[in-house]
């Protein structure tokens, strides 16, 4: 991803462990990047950081990114091999962040439907991952 913020979209949507009947599974959508990730619950430290967000939802000035949630690992799905499977996101929990309350059409290889942006609950940051 090209920056901080790419992947700033979790932040509005996640579907984390996301378990579809293999009959609904289809084709990406054209342009998507078909890396997939499967996310974990982590525990570590809280370390308050305030920052600037803009998305395609507005701009948050300041928000403060708090406390680690999820660690994302890319994943093989189906037999489709993560085009990179070294970058792992780290996502946190963020606070000062306003509903965008707008509707969107998410459209991937489960299908198309139709969701409610509500309150933003995490920051995703690319992220080198080491085993301990």
């Amino acid at each position: 991803m090209k920056s901080l913020l790419a992947f700033a979209g979790c932040t509005a949507f996640l579907a984390v462990g996301f378990q579809a009947p293999a009959r609904a599974q289809g084709q990406n959508p054209p342009g998507v990047d078909p890396t997939h990730y499967q996310c974990y619950k982590v525990e570590g430290p809280t370390r308050p950081i305030r920052v600037k967000l803009r998305d395609q939802f507005g701009a948050a000035s300041p928000v403060t990114v708090a406390r680690p949630m999820f660690l994302c690992a890319p994943t093989e799905k189906n037999g489709m091999e993560p085009r990179d499977s070294r970058t792992h996101y780290l996502c946190y929990q963020d606070r000062g962040v306003r509903t965008p309350n707008k509707g969107a059409v998410i459209r991937n290889q489960f299908g198309e439907m139709r969701v409610q942006v509500q309150t933003p609950a995490m920051l995703c940051v690319p992220s080198l991952k080491r085993l301990i």
